[in-house]
């Protein structure tokens, strides 16, 4: 079991992710926050059967707009677990409150997405190489700002797998995954995003190719159906790609690219299709510094508009794109004891004006760990 402690300082230009012109709050653009953390990690095997736990609660205090002080807990347990030389799976449980960022959701008031979601599966190996499995998650989101919760969501995913795994332990898996969810705050009328059925068969695999280089995703085929509105329907090609290459003793570079509908990262726009390319190099300029860096492209093809309209219908709206990029100085001094200075900046172009922004940051953190 370890426990940690952490704190950072992050300064926003724009906190509120407006278009040039618009109001600000209290007539501030910026603001410095800060965020301070506990928290613990449990990791420990027991016979065949593992147990993992995290724990954590952060709280944050702006010094401008102080109405967006909040605390949020995530609280995250896994078992590992196995019986017999046949039989294994993993059952886990996931609670999380977090704000949801000014990028997502457009508004001015504090807004805290409550995300929890249960799953379990179970595999059958028959064959020291081979598995069939089976797996079921239910997923609950739920926001808080009166005008967000038409973005509340229930949805029930089942799937089936059939997972390969060579003596090298990579890892091949084929799964059909079949999810009901609906929207419970929407009307039941037409044209309203609210009941959808989604299909899914995707090829994943986790594969390490050379000794420097890991690649790891899925491929797959999604088939997205609304009850009432099926000129939202989807169908289309989907995937994520992530390669990890160690190019020397002191340089690595991950890179990812994904097109997905509602990944989790997308909570806050779970209709949207996604795509995404992110570089993100590292040097290590010595034992206890590195130098890192990140450019990421999004752009997002709204199957529906976030910023939902009163009659539960959404409105159609053009893609918007953005990008960042920045640096950041890891600094170890001590095993346990960490310091992150990043520098990020974002820009987001998009139909509408009022959503074409701006926005420059900067942290300091540090985090303990005993």
């Amino acid at each position: 079991m370890n426990f940690y402690v952490s704190q950072s300082f992050r300064y926003e230009d724009n906190l509120y992710r407006l278009s040039d012109g618009a109001e600000a709050p209290r007539g501030t653009r910026h603001d410095t926050i800060s965020t301070s953390g506990v928290g613990l990690r449990f990791d420990q095997e027991y016979s065949r059967q593992r147990l993992r736990a995290e724990v954590g609660l952060t709280s944050s205090r702006y010094m401008e707009h102080s109405d967006l002080d909040h605390d949020s807990p995530d609280v995250r347990l896994y078992w590992d677990w196995q019986v017999g030389n046949r039989w294994s799976g993993l059952v886990s449980h996931m609670y999380r409150e977090s704000m949801t960022g000014f990028d997502e959701v457009r508004g001015s008031e504090l807004n805290i997405n409550t995300y929890v979601r249960s799953a379990a599966t179970a595999d059958f190996w028959w064959h020291p190489r081979w598995a069939t499995g089976v797996g079921f998650a239910r997923t609950k989101s739920r926001f808080d700002e009166e005008n967000s919760r038409i973005g509340d969501f229930d949805a029930n995913t089942v799937d089936f797998n059939l997972t390969y795994r060579p003596p090298t332990e990579n890892r091949v898996v084929l799964t059909v995954r079949e999810t009901t969810g609906r929207y419970p705050n929407r009307a039941a009328e037409a044209g309203s995003i609210r009941d959808y059925e989604q299909q899914e068969v995707r090829l994943g695999s986790e594969w390490q190719l050379t000794g420097a280089t890991r690649v790891s995703g899925f491929i797959g085929r999604t088939r997205l159906e609304y009850r009432f509105a099926p000129n939202r329907d989807f169908v289309g090609t989907t995937g994520r790609l992530g390669i990890d290459w160690k190019a020397t003793a002191k340089t690595s570079v991950s890179l990812s690219v994904r097109r997905e509908v509602g990944a989790q990262q997308d909570v806050a726009a779970n209709y949207a299709i996604t795509e995404a390319v992110v570089l993100a190099p590292k040097w290590a300029l010595t034992d206890k510094m590195i130098l890192g860096a990140g450019l990421e492209w999004r752009r997002r093809d709204y199957g529906g508009d976030p910023q939902l309209q009163t009659s539960n219908i959404v409105a159609s709206r053009d893609a918007d794109s953005s990008h960042r990029y920045g640096l950041s100085l890891e600094y170890k001094p001590l095993r346990a004891l960490t310091f992150l200075l990043t520098l990020q900046k974002q820009k987001r172009n998009a139909s509408e004006v009022l959503n074409r922004y701006e926005a420059s940051s900067a942290a300091l953190s540090m985090r303990f760990l005993f």
